[in-house]
């Protein structure tokens, strides 16, 4: 796979991410999300890493 293809595939994975949590959601309209709160910028840091590695796992899966 092309480089540019698998750093696309992250980024989108990523977002996906984000989306899941409904943090860029909740970001556009500058409400606070009690459950993010919680989290330190750490623990976001390792749950994003987690989520892609998943997603990539996933998507070598149904390759």
């Amino acid at each position: 796979m092309p480089e540019c293809t698998v750093e696309n595939l992250l980024l989108q994975f990523k977002k996906d991410f984000y989306t899941k949590l409904g943090f860029i959601h909740a970001e556009a309209q500058q409400i606070p999300d009690p459950t993010l709160s919680t989290l330190t910028e750490e623990e976001l840091k390792v749950l994003e890493s987690v989520w892609v590695e998943l997603s990539v796992w996933q998507h070598n899966q149904s390759q």
